[in-house]
C-alpha cells in the first residue's frame, strides 16, 4: 500500500468511525455524547482541533531486475519466499508526524 492511501484511508475511517459511532447512538436514544460541541456547529473552532498521531515504517524497495518500483509503501510482513530468481535491496525508514482534525461532534444545547 502506498503511503499516501494509508493515509488517505485511516484518515477517512477514523472520521467515518466517529460519525457512525454519533448516529448510532442518537439513532438508539443512548444518553451521553461522542465529542461534544456546546451550541451549534458555528461554535466549532480551534479547540475542537484533535492530532492524529502517525508512527509508520514505510519501505523503499529497489528491484535488482534493470527497474526500481517507485512510491514509498507502508511496511506489511509478509511470510515465506516465492519461486522468482530477481533480487531486491531494501531500506526500511521510520516516519512520525501529526495531522490536525476536527472529527464529527455531536451539537449539545447551552440551555
Amino acid at each position: 500500500m502506498e503511503l499516501h492511501e494509508f493515509i488517505t484511508t485511516t484518515l477517512e475511517e477514523i472520521q467515518k468511525g466517529v460519525q457512525d459511532a454519533i448516529d448510532n447512538t442518537i439513532k438508539r436514544g443512548i444518553p451521553g455524547a461522542i465529542n461534544p460541541v456546546w451550541g451549534t456547529t458555528k461554535d466549532i473552532g480551534p479547540t475542537n482541533v484533535q492530532n492524529i498521531q502517525f508512527d509508520v515504517a514505510v519501505t523503499v524497495v529497489e528491484k535488482l531486475v534493470g527497474s526500481v518500483e517507485g512510491g514509498i509503501k507502508v511496511v506489511g510482513v509478509r511470510l515465506g519466499s516465492s519461486g522468482s530468481g530477481q533480487s531486491e535491496n531494501t531500506q526500511i525508514s521510520r516516519i512520525q508526524f501529526s495531522i490536525p482534525v476536527i472529527p464529527p461532534v455531536t451539537t449539545v444545547s447551552k440551555e
